[in-house]
């Protein structure tokens, strides 16, 4: 039951697994995925399987921020929209209301308002999340409160939800105007006696503002969104690798303010189907790298990745989860946020393990119970080959290339209290040329770059 996967490493029988085949049979209480492993070993080519299935099927992939970029290629070979964020050319505004806004046009009546509050709620979690990084710590609830009032002043504004006459959102240098020179429903919202004392109770959260403008996120935070998703996509991807090698706050934000458009397009979607207006359809989110953001000490993103993603198995949405270990999720300073993210792996109905060293399966183990057996499996996946290079030929072209590691594919399917079941991934060949994670290495000729004598005497060979 479900996309076919490969085949059973013990019987050679195939196996089927996806989250939304394995949920409606019952098999499973909430349809999510979280997939492990060293890289190398094959996590994402068992999640383009998971997106190629899913879309055969007719449910809508939804890569929520592709960093390396994986899936980008798989995602446009299906007929699916590629939004790239980050580059230089690139805006991402958080005070837009995007696909809500669009959805909410097509509604009438107490629909369109409930709509609407659901989207300043979105646009007043991603800029919180945004403040909080740039100024390294959370926001008081008071800033919260006076974040939420001047999102929805900047939005009553406009004629019609999100937009003005010329179809622009505001942004954040208008969100740093009325800071600066408030409305008295703003000032009232914080109860401060007069305009002097509400500058004077919210200076931390106008600076904080205006660093966002002035700092290293301003190029991409501070102006119009230059590109958005189709609702109406067979499949949706957003692609961010141009901040791949960017300090850790910037891809932080950039990956979180990411995954905030894809769930925002999604809650437009079911809006509009419930509403009548536009089939209903369900929807498999992938959320690589996740481990990223919540290494950010002191900024409690943990909570607003929660916020950003909450949505359920009622709104029609899978979960595939991607990590290469539980010492990523438990990094964290907070020993409180090292428990909420090993939530995300214990509400996880189906865990996919790749090669991983015995220490990081016992780590797992502890969460989602392993057996001797399994973890001796997994952890005999990742021992090196032999030093003599391992080559292999195309049979087409005739050229070579250095071969994966030998259990490559190698994944063990894990539900709570079933025995795991060893597969081995198989690729089509049409997959394959559309996803080749060694791209760059494999597109020409090797260079070898020598260190001076020194250089090694000194140890950095």
């Amino acid at each position: 039951m479900g996309v076919p996967v490969g085949q059973d490493i013990i019987t050679g029988t195939t196996v089927c697994c996806d989250g939304i085949t394995w949920f409606r049979h019952g098999l499973i209480s909430t349809p999510s995925i979280f997939v492990f492993g060293l890289p190398g070993f094959g996590k994402s080519t068992f999640v383009v399987r998971q997106i190629v299935g899913a879309a055969a099927m007719g449910t809508v992939p939804v890569v929520c921020g592709d960093l390396k970029p994986d899936y980008s290629a798989v995602i446009e070979a299906l007929g699916g929209t590629v939004v790239r964020a980050g580059g230089p050319d690139d805006r991402m505004n958080p005070l837009d209301l995007g696909a809500l806004a669009e959805a909410a046009d097509r509604l009438q009546g107490r629909a369109r308002e409930d709509l609407r509050t659901v989207a300043v709620d979105r646009c007043t979690q991603t800029t919180a999340a945004l403040l909080s990084i740039a100024r390294g710590s959370t926001l008081l609830e008071a800033e919260e409160i006076t974040l939420r009032t001047a999102i929805r002043l900047l939005h009553d504004t406009r004629p019609s939800p999100g937009r003005d006459a010329d179809g622009e959102a505001p942004t954040l240098a208008d969100l740093l105007a009325l800071l600066e020179n408030p409305r008295p429903e703003l000032v009232h919202a914080l109860r401060a006696e007069d305009v002097a004392a509400f500058k004077r109770e919210t200076r931390h959260l106008t600076l904080s503002v205006a660093s966002v403008i002035d700092g290293r996120l301003g190029p991409t935070f501070n102006g119009q969104t230059t590109q958005r998703l189709r609702l109406d996509a067979p499949a949706l991807s957003i692609d961010i690798s141009a901040v791949r090698d960017r300090p850790n706050a910037i891809l932080s934000a950039v990956m979180l303010t990411a995954w905030s458009e894809a769930f925002a397009a999604i809650e437009a979607a079911n809006a509009l189907a419930d509403a009548g207006v536009a089939p209903q359809r369900s929807f498999l989110t992938v959320m690589d790298e996740m481990w990223r953001p919540m290494g950010l000490p002191g900024v409690g993103l943990v909570d607003r990745m929660n916020s950003l993603t909450r949505l359920n198995r009622e709104d029609g949405v899978s979960y595939i989860f991607i990590s290469h270990s539980m010492k990523d999720l438990e990094s964290m300073e907070s020993a409180a946020d090292v428990q909420k993210a090993r939530g995300f792996v214990e509400r996880a109905q189906i865990v996919a393990t790749f090669a991983l060293g015995a220490d990081d399966l016992e780590a797992l183990s502890r969460v989602k119970k392993l057996s001797a057996a399994e973890i001796a499996t997994v952890a005999g996946w990742s021992t090196p080959p032999g030093w003599e290079p391992q080559m292999i030929k195309n049979p087409h072209t005739g050229e070579e290339k250095p071969a994966p590691p030998p259990d490559a594919g190698k994944v063990l399917i894990k539900v709570a209290g079933r025995a795991g079941v060893a597969t081995q991934v198989a690729m089509s060949a049409a997959e394959l040329s559309l996803h080749d994670t060694n791209h760059r290495w494999n597109r020409g000729g090797t260079t070898i770059v020598a260190l001076p004598d020194a250089g090694v005497a000194e140890g950095v060979a």
